[in-house]
């Protein structure tokens, strides 16, 4: 597999109860995001719900008992005293109904709702990779703005030094009022670049907290980032293959093609058996007046309805069409996404070593141009811009360590596995079978799994 994180002591379950308050690695953020973040707990509940339309529609194969109790008045005209005086009469009618042929509309009812339900897991493991790289850019964005703050602060530090050694030869006559001038103008910016960094460090960690769930605390150096293929050509080729945009959209197709499948059985004959039990009597009088059982085949056919037939065959066809275009609109976009990814990575990885030697040799620079405006080789504003310009590279080096870095989990969530169990998160991944093995205890009953494949044979045999 293309890297794990290497996690050690986590195994822990973070709730929003007991927040921890020792220093946070990125591996701590992964698994608190995991498991607190409302989308992924939002699509969970989703997921669950999808579940329940397998039930829903798996209903139709297994028997139907219902219970009708009518209690009424009643009056016979031919006996005058009667209408005077109505009888109140009661009827139970209890009926047992079971589905012996439909053309198979059900059966592929039932199959399309599981295909949706592979939809919703994939749409799952879409959601969850969204928000762990979410975190991961959270986290770099705080550890970033970090450092640019303490970059300003020791911005703000040196020009206040430079502006009072510009005061003292001032006061020597080794320079004019105008050196002064332009080292306070410059201290006075980097004070404002100063608040605008830590504007930006509290606007991070507000990302952060929305995504984790809790404020950054003490942020360590994250580990080494996943390794990744050597072209983007083996990275797209695991995308198609393992990307959740892909699956699903495959999945929403089945699921729309067995629907529109369905569709066109509506005409189909619907052949059902029924056994009922009726008994009623008279309000006051024990004896039964009516006591009948009674079985029956029932076939039914519908004709017209006023063209919601066809208009439902129509439907269906086009939202097929309309889900075959998005698996490939999928495609699409998992290749777009993957290639940019993997450029954004390769350019960030090129610049960071041109950038180290950048801040070396500004470094170099500033360091002579000082020495030497001391020895008024140099003017005020040469030393001032020296300094700038080491400014400059160390916040464009850490610009190009944050970027390559979020860039590697990038083309990882484009590749489709940046998921808590691909990374070794070591916490208890969400489980979907274990809410749709509960739904079918639930709706089979002590019977379990039998009775339903016992109706669903009996259906196939019947040609459905």
């Amino acid at each position: 597999m293309f890297g794990r994180l290497k996690l050690t002591g986590i195994a822990f379950a973070i709730t929003l109860s007991s927040l921890p308050a020792h220093a946070t690695t990125l591996a701590d953020a992964l698994v608190q995001a995991y498991l607190t973040n409302p989308q992924i707990l939002a699509q969970q509940a989703a997921l669950r719900a999808t579940d329940e339309g397998v039930i829903s529609a798996r209903a139709n194969l297994l028997p139907t008992l219902t219970n009708t109790l009518t209690i009424g008045r009643q009056s016979d005209f031919n006996d005058p005293s009667a209408v005077r005086n109505p009888t109140t009469v009661w009827n139970n009618n209890t009926q047992l109904t079971i589905q012996l042929f439909d053309g198979g509309a059900d059966r592929l009812g039932v199959e399309a709702a599981r295909m949706a339900i592979l939809a919703g897991r994939q749409a799952l493991l879409q959601v969850e990779q969204l928000v762990l790289f979410d975190t991961v850019q959270a986290f770099m964005n705080v550890r970033r703005d970090q450092q640019f703050v303490r970059l300003a602060q020791n911005n703000v530090r040196v020009l206040g030094e430079q502006v009072r050694a510009a005061k003292d030869r001032f006061e020597v006559g080794e320079v004019t009022r105008t050196d002064v001038a332009q080292a306070e103008a410059r201290l006075a910016a980097a004070r404002s670049q100063l608040e605008t960094n830590r504007g930006n460090l509290r606007r991070s960690a507000s990302a952060y907290t929305a995504v984790v769930g809790t404020p950054p605390r003490d942020l360590r150096n994250p580990p080494p980032a996943p390794v990744l293929p050597g072209s983007p050509e083996k990275a797209e080729a695991v995308a198609l293959r393992k990307h959740p945009r892909i699956m699903q959209a495959q999945f929403n197709a089945k699921a729309a093609e067995l629907t529109a499948e369905a569709t066109t059985k509506n005409r189909h004959p619907n052949v059902s058996g029924q056994l009922s039990y009726d008994f009623g009597g008279r309000a006051g009088n024990s004896d039964l007046t009516t006591e009948e059982l009674n079985a029956r085949i029932v076939g039914q056919w519908t004709l017209y309805q006023g063209g919601r037939l066809n208009s439902n065959r129509r439907r269906d066809v086009a939202l097929l069409q309309q889900a075959l275009s998005n698996v490939q609109q999928s495609g699409y976009l998992t290749r777009q996404g993957l290639r940019d990814a993997y450029t954004n990575w390769q350019v960030a990885s090129a610049s960071i070593q041109s950038n180290r030697e950048q801040v070396r040799a500004a470094q170099v620079a500033f360091d002579g141009v000082r020495e030497e405006a001391k020895l008024g080789a140099r003017t005020t504003l040469d030393a001032l811009d020296a300094e700038q310009e080491l400014l400059s590279a160390r916040s464009q080096l850490v610009t190009a360590i944050r970027d390559q870095y979020v860039a590697q989990y990038q083309v990882l969530a484009e590749m489709g596995l940046l998921t808590a169990e691909h990374l070794g998160l070591g916490v208890p991944i969400y489980n979907p079978d274990v809410n749709t093995a509960a739904s079918n205890r639930k709706q089979l009953g002590i019977l379990g799994d039998r009775r339903i494949k016992l109706f669903e044979k009996l259906k196939k045999r019947n040609g459905n």
